[in-house]
């Protein structure tokens, strides 16, 4: 038996293998390809097939006291969009490459900011347990 976290991944996979099969029979019928369109290409692989389920998994999970399951995801998350989002501005140019290289870098500056709220949440809890 798959857990839910198995599930939740597996789903977004099984949804990224859909929409490329739902993508090559409308290239095939229409001649319009998916990889004509870097942008939606990247918010298909980045997005759908790894921010989204991570991010989903990072809201719904409980935190335990020792390990943070939902810090990782999010770092996961943000990292790998950045990743997919220098690969996807390689092939593009244009308005295409500025959406993708803002995207990449919005993920980014979210993980510091993020980060930067964690710290401050965990300094101001300690501050007022001192005093």
């Amino acid at each position: 038996m798959i857990d839910r976290d198995g599930r939740i991944v597996f789903g977004a996979l099984l949804s990224l293998v859909l929409v490329l099969t739902l993508s090559i029979v409308v290239e095939a019928q229409l001649g319009v390809g998916l990889r004509e369109y870097p942008v939606l290409s990247f918010l298909v692989f980045a997005g759908l097939a790894l921010a989204a389920p991570q991010l989903y998994l990072a809201a719904t999970d409980d935190e335990t006291r020792d390990h943070d399951p939902a810090r990782s995801r999010v770092q996961f998350a943000a990292v790998a969009t950045a990743v997919f989002a220098l690969a996807f501005a390689d092939d593009a140019s244009g308005i295409s490459y500025l959406a993708i290289a803002t995207i990449g870098s919005c993920a980014v500056i979210g993980l510091v900011c993020y980060e930067a709220l964690r710290w401050h949440r965990g300094s101001s809890e300690g501050s007022l347990s001192q005093g």
